[in-house]
């Protein structure tokens, strides 16, 4: 599985039709990212920044999520993001393992 943080601004359009209907956006994208195996771990409200939402999720891989963020984006809600790769404690525990394999095959130039 693979965590990102997806930090997106809503377009015009899509915060009129939110604060009209009252839209559950976290409920919304929930269904998404579960539609392609994924699962959302979080999804928060932002104000003075530059994006408005944040949205945290565990995905099966990268093209789940591409293809989950070019669906908001295509539908006209998300006007701008960003997607910020993540890792755990232990992803960086089993890299520092295989740093020292990699240390050992590794030759520097010049050497």
């Amino acid at each position: 599985m693979a965590l990102f943080m997806m930090m997106g601004s809503f377009s015009p359009d899509a915060i009129k039709a939110i604060m009209e209907t009252g839209s559950d956006r976290e409920a919304a994208a929930r269904t998404a990212v579960e539609s392609v195996g994924g699962k959302l771990l979080g999804y928060y409200g932002m104000f003075g920044q530059e994006h408005n939402v944040a949205v945290i999720v565990d995905m099966p891989g990268n093209a789940e999520y591409i293809a989950t963020i070019a669906t908001a984006v295509m539908s006209g809600a998300i006007a701008s993001w960003k997607s910020i790769p993540l890792y755990t404690p232990a992803d960086m525990m089993k890299a520092s393992e295989l740093a020292n394999k990699v240390a050992a095959a590794y030759e520097a130039p010049g050497s």
